[in-house]
């Protein structure tokens, strides 16, 4: 893993040298519709003092058979306790504010507010019959801050790059010490987490190239979480958890079917390694989430657009479907 970071850091040097003999040379306009999806995808920077407002709206549902937590969760993916046979269903609704400006030429800083709610329902065997428990809660959720710069512009074979630093709060509810209750005979969580309960950094490369009428989009990076001493906290000792980091690429396409409208493709992977407790790897903790998203994208004035997105799972550690819709405003 060590060397994987440092391998990371000197390619990141690499391309900073590049930029100094191709940071210069312009590149062609592209439609306003490709440009909405690459700033998204965040291949493409503000110019300065532009200010972009989007609001937007996620929801995603998974659904698994036998899987069930006795213990608890690191939100989502990682599983610290006993498992058991269960079938679950959970629904996740995320609303969220995104605020980029374009500090000056080639710097950008970026701002995520999210409020989650969040519904779980389980089906577990009791005796001879089965029970039904469901639980759902609302809360903020990890507000996030990015800044990007691009190091490279576009020309010849040569394609935008830029490098984005991203970092992550604990604003959200902890998994760790939540409330449960006592349902058959067994204990289940009364409340569940909106946060990872962990800060977290991630730093990574987009490759942006044009190949007209499509533009295609290639990024890769590396998210590091940190430790943390839990202590106990509900009447259970966790004493250090280091959730796993993890690796995370992807790549896809915009194509512009006009001027305003585009539609684009892509695939995303994050390979999420051990979670460590006590200096104790945690049995069955690492993911693997692959996910491809189809979307469109309306540019409707020249100050605002709409964006929608379709998330499909293909890991079982991916959520089964993702809707995303976002509206971001030129100010």
């Amino acid at each position: 893993m060590k060397r994987f970071v440092c391998l990371f850091a000197g390619l990141c040097l690499v391309f900073i040298s590049v930029s100094r003999a191709y940071g210069e040379e312009g590149k062609e306009e592209r439609p306003p519709g490709q440009e909405a999806v690459l700033i998204e995808q965040g291949g493409v920077l503000l110019p300065p003092k532009t200010f972009i407002f989007e609001p937007g709206i996620q929801y995603s549902h998974t659904s698994r058979t036998r899987i069930s937590i006795s213990g608890f969760t690191l939100f989502e993916a990682i599983v610290l306790g006993r498992v058991i046979s269960e079938d679950i269903k959970r629904d996740i609704i995320t609303s969220f504010i995104n605020l980029r400006y374009g500090l000056a030429r080639n710097l950008q800083v970026e701002v995520k507010i999210p409020w989650m709610y969040r519904r779980d329902r389980e089906v577990f065997t009791s005796g001879s019959s089965s029970v039904e428990h469901t639980v759902d809660d609302n809360d903020i959720g990890d507000i996030e801050a990015s800044i990007s710069y691009q190091i490279v512009r576009e020309k010849g074979w040569v394609p935008d790059i830029v490098l984005n630093v991203r970092g992550k709060s604990r604003t959200g509810k902890d998994p760790y010490g939540l409330r449960t209750e006592t349902v058959e005979g067994t204990q289940r969580l009364a409340e569940l987490p909106t946060g990872s309960g962990h800060y977290g950094v991630s730093a990574g490369l987009t490759f942006v190239k044009s190949s007209d009428p499509a533009v295609l989009f290639f990024s890769v990076g590396y998210f590091y979480n940190f430790k943390r001493t839990v202590g106990v906290q509900g009447g259970v000792d966790y004493g250090k958890v280091k959730p796993g980091d993890s690796i995370e690429f992807g790549f896809g396409m915009a194509y512009a079917l006009s001027e305003r409208l585009s539609t684009s493709l892509s695939y995303q992977q994050r390979i999420g390694f051990k979670t460590k407790q006590n200096g104790s790897k945690v049995v069955n903790s690492d993911v693997n989430v692959g996910t491809v998203y189809i979307g469109i994208s309306h540019v409707v004035t020249e100050r605002a657009s709409v964006s929608v997105s379709v998330g499909i799972g293909l890991t079982k550690d991916a959520p089964d479907v993702t809707l995303e819709l976002r509206v971001p405003f030129t100010l």
